[in-house]
């Protein structure tokens, strides 16, 4: 039986070892696997990523687990997908509020992360800059309850598809700038009650649908600068009762019909620079009462409708400037005259072609009843240009006021102001848009300009006035721009009618 014995103590033993080794070996492989996870935890925090291959890195104001609220991530190198492990890391920082992708590589990222997107419950801003999105898919960013503001800049994006932005009930602000979209359709913007501000500029847009504005019926602002619009008509701005500001500068524009403007009853600023204007309707601007501030510069206008500013009687701000305006007469200016007035008024007319006339004689009169230094200087800046024969008669009255100065071209031009120059802009015009390529083009330096001298060098009663104005009586007209010293004889004048007179008495005399 020792035998036996013997045996079944050796197995017993043997058993117990058996069994601590792989207590020992459980052990080692817990230990091994709670340092793995870990090790994973802190490789899945999108804010502490080390690894300098990943084609994501994100920097945020709080690193820890769970406390960052806005992340900027830059993301490098072409080929990232949506099922790239790096996505899933955006789940350790889920109370995000700010998200920015700067996209640093040509088709790095071509697609929105929406799964990230969806997950992070408390965003407010989104921007992406520099992807490669192309289209706007559909309902892509529906049913965020708590987004106030997306930014899609740079992002090569040619095309906006229905309901592209829809039921974002939170939504402010929303900007798809310097993109390729060439067409707006109708029901792009739908359920977006709270869009007040919506920037479209710097595409290529050629067409604008009747109505595609409609459902935005907060919209505050509407910027559709620098893009290659043609046409625009009454229901180009359909809904938009509460739009006080509209950019449509930089576009081909080249009329604008009546009543263009007419559903737009809150405007308060329109913004008509750098279009190809040539003819406004004398009811273009109808409707818009509230109107304070309309901006023309740089276009192609010849001549003022009589009637266009009946509708806009509210004007603060008129800038006209480097336009081929041959003439603007007292009747036409008279609805807003008493408005430039004002000490915040300004009117800007350099840089036309203004003819010297009596019938601008009314500029004169408003730079000195004008409360405004700034308008006061820019009519310091306006020049007329005189024929031959308005520059005889001018220089007869006027040789000791017109300073002559000589010129290899001609021996009779004028010194011009170094003020007048058309590139100085006021201070309170700083907010214009800068044409990287004005279809006009600034001198640096002023040059003496044949036949051309600034306005407020002429004496009024020495501006030259077309006779058939006197013949028809219609110089009558012209007396309540309240200076009607210009409308007496010219010194010149009441000698002649003096000696006359004299002549007269004398042959008289021997007569009798």
């Amino acid at each position: 039986m020792k035998p036996i014995q013997y045996l079944l103590l050796i197995l017993a033993l043997t058993s117990m070892q058996i069994s601590l080794t792989e207590s020992r070996l459980n052990e080692k492989r817990r230990d091994k696997t709670e340092r793995r996870y870990h090790a994973v935890q802190a490789k899945d925090n999108m804010c502490e990523i080390t690894n300098r291959e990943s084609k994501v890195h994100c920097y945020c104001e709080n690193t820890s687990i769970k406390t960052a609220t806005r992340a900027d991530c830059w993301v490098f190198n072409g080929g990232i997908d949506e099922t790239d492990p790096i996505w899933s890391s955006f789940s350790s920082q889920p109370y995000l509020e700010r998200l920015t992708f700067n996209v640093r590589s040509d088709g790095a990222l071509k697609f929105i992360p929406l799964q990230v997107i969806h997950r992070l419950k408390r965003l407010q801003k989104l921007y992406i800059h520099y992807a490669t999105l192309n289209k706007i898919e559909k309902k892509t960013f529906t049913n965020m309850s708590t987004l106030r503001d997306i930014t899609l800049m740079n992002d090569k994006i040619t095309e906006l598809d229905f309901s592209a932005f829809s039921n974002l009930p939170a939504l402010v602000n929303l900007t798809i700038k310097g993109n390729k979209v060439i067409e707006i359709q109708r029901d792009v913007f739908v359920d977006l009650p709270s869009l007040r501000y919506l920037d479209l500029s710097f595409n290529t847009i050629s067409l604008v649908h009747d109505g595609c504005f409609e459902h935005l019926n907060v919209l505050n602002d509407l910027v559709l600068e620098a893009n290659l619009i043609p046409v625009l008509t009454r229901d180009t701005f359909k809904g938009l009762g509460n739009l006080t500001s509209l950019d449509l500068r930089s576009n081909k524009l080249s009329m604008i019909g009546d009543l263009t403007f007419s559903e737009l009853w809150n405007l308060n600023e329109l913004l008509l620079d750098n279009n190809d204007l040539k003819y406004l309707s004398e009811r273009a601007f109808d409707g818009l009462t509230l109107l304070r501030k309309l901006s023309m510069t740089g276009n192609q206008l010849q001549s003022i409708n009589e009637g266009l500013f009946e509708g806009v009687r509210g004007l603060e701000l008129l800038d006209l400037r480097n336009n081929e305006i041959e003439l603007l007469t007292y009747e036409t200016i008279k609805p807003i005259l008493e408005n430039l007035k004002m000490k915040t008024s300004v009117l800007y007319l350099s840089g036309n072609k203004l003819s010297c006339d009596c019938r601008l004689s009314w500029i004169q009169s408003l730079r000195n009843d004008t409360k405004s230094e700034p308008l006061r200087m820019a009519l310091d800046e306006v020049t007329c240009i005189q024929n031959n024969g308005k520059q005889e008669a001018t220089k007869i009255f006027n040789e000791d006021i017109v300073k002559e100065v000589k010129s290899p071209k001609s021996e009779n031009t004028f010194e011009i102001d170094s003020n007048s120059g058309v590139s100085q802009q006021d201070e309170n015009d700083e907010e214009f848009y800068v044409d990287p390529n004005p279809s006009y083009k600034f001198e640096t330096t002023i040059k003496p300009i044949t036949n051309e001298i600034a306005l407020v060098e002429i004496p009024a009663e020495s501006l030259p006035c077309p006779g058939e104005l006197i013949q028809n009586g219609e110089d009558s007209l012209m007396l309540s721009s309240k200076d009607e010293n210009y409308w007496q004889p010219s010194s010149s004048l009441k000698i002649l009618s003096n000696l006359s007179l004299v002549l007269t008495l004398v042959i008289l005399s021997i007569v009798n």
